[in-house]
């Protein structure tokens, strides 16, 4: 199968990367990081874990016009706020025969590929992996976990042979992946888990497993929590405060060594997805005239962020 990555930041590196270990035809891309992609075109991609590492050698291109046709995945890993010129720039990569897949952080980049991708066959998904950009050419696979992936702006919502035969082929290459009818729900669960855990690891230069281990920073993960549940229940989300807060640190336990991908961004000085996750939150809450002063503070502070 060939596969593009559009975005080969540290997820869609490591995904491209599992994939390469599958057996599968990856061409990762990323015209903003031309040292990660020199790195990889020089010496392939090494992919650390707990238990040990093991270096792929995948395609990568700084150029869009040297990926190979036809293409029958192209995974957009770009950020939340790039999507629009990501996917404008990769619409002649798609032909009707085409899967487009995002597992983009927040909240809006859905809707603006659906926008542009008219096959019906947009993905959309949630995935527990998790990664961080070592250095270029290097990723850490810091937490694993199951992939969740449905169709997004069709009428039908419904598995075929086709999206079959995809969640079986990523699941081979070792990154578990299942179909659900109800991604919207799933979308907001995760933003819950991002609500909470990004900002707090960005603004204290934490990794996850942090925010359960201080109680000052719990109890404030408690709060976000607190704020964003009405909001995501009105997207179908049926938790109750005391398992969403079991959820949220069950996400930190698994990957406490992991640097949210917020803190990532603060680390290298730049721009941040808060906007598509907690600005999310509370722009919802105002119209259900709720009160989300925590999720409206942490936006401002990020965005104002000195890194």
């Amino acid at each position: 199968m060939r596969i593009a990555i559009i975005g080969a930041g540290a997820l869609g590196s490591l995904f491209g990367g599992v994939l390469t270990r599958g057996g599968h035809d990856v061409w990762l891309y990323n015209p903003s990081n031309k040292k990660h992609i020199h790195a990889i075109q020089k010496n392939g991609l090494r992919i650390q874990t707990g238990d040990g590492d093991f270096e792929v050698k995948p395609n990568a291109t700084t150029r869009l016009a040297e990926i190979p046709l036809p293409i029958e995945v192209m995974g957009i890993f770009v950020k939340a706020y790039d999507t629009e010129r990501a996917i404008s720039d990769a619409l002649p990569l798609i032909s009707t025969e085409t899967w487009t897949l995002s597992l983009q952080n927040g909240i809006g980049p859905e809707v603006v590929l659906a926008q542009h991708v008219l096959n019906g066959r947009l993905l959309r998904g949630v995935t527990a992996q998790g990664a961080t950009l070592i250095e270029a050419g290097i990723v850490r696979w810091g937490g694993r976990g199951p992939t969740q992936l449905g169709l997004f702006g069709t009428k039908s919502g419904q598995l075929d042979d086709s999206l079959e035969n995809l969640c079986a082929t990523l699941s081979s290459a070792d990154w578990k992946t299942h179909f659900t009818p109800e991604i919207e729900k799933d979308l907001w669960v995760k933003l819950l888990v991002n609500a909470a855990i990004n900002p707090l690891t960005a603004l204290f230069n934490v990794p996850n497993g942090q925010l359960i281990a201080d109680k000052e920073l719990n109890a404030i993960l408690h709060g976000i929590i607190r704020e964003a549940l009405p909001v995501t229940r009105t997207h179908g989300v049926q938790l109750s405060l005391e398992e969403a807060i079991s959820h949220v640190e069950g996400v930190c336990r698994g990957t406490a060594q992991n640097l949210s991908s917020m803190l990532q961004d603060v680390r290298r000085g730049k721009r941040t997805e808060i906007e598509y996750i907690n600005g999310v939150v509370a722009r919802e809450a105002k119209a259900l005239d709720a009160q989300t002063p925590l999720n409206s503070l942490l936006t401002r502070l990020v965005m104002r962020s000195p890194y």
